[in-house]
């Protein structure tokens, strides 16, 4: 994979055609987890043995950026928390889910920007799809 600019990663969020780019973000995190599952018994002579399946496997996304739109605090509030997830890098490959909004925060200090922080987690399966 070729050194890109993180700016060339966009997030889509919503089911809508087209679906509503978060705008105003300046940092994007995105965590891949999974929970093992231990089977080590007696016969591995002391040694850990981990299924090679997860007990669960995970997608965290953390975001902030300049508010510069409603779009997450409206989710929120209107009680839609959990949306379709369409995250596009710059060599194309994408990742597509649906994730929950676990936490929002503003921050709007004297003179500057109000900005904004949050959290989406997965719900259910998420795809990845490399560019082409």
């Amino acid at each position: 994979m070729a050194a890109s600019a993180g700016r060339q990663i966009s997030i889509n969020w919503g089911n809508t055609s087209p679906a509503t780019e978060i705008g105003g973000l300046r940092e994007k995190g995105i965590e891949l987890n999974s929970e093992p599952i231990d089977i080590t018994s007696d016969d591995d002579n002391g040694w850990r043995a981990l299924l090679t399946i997860p007990a669960q496997a995970e997608v965290n996304i953390s975001l902030s950026g300049v508010t510069v739109d409603d779009t997450l605090k409206d989710a929120w509030f209107d009680g839609n928390r959990t949306e379709t997830v369409l995250i596009t890098f710059a060599d194309a490959s994408t990742m597509l889910g649906t994730f929950y909004l676990a936490s929002y925060s503003e921050t709007g200090t004297y003179n500057e920007a109000t900005v904004f922080e949050c959290e989406l987690q997965s719900s259910g399966a998420v795809s990845y799809t490399p560019a082409a």
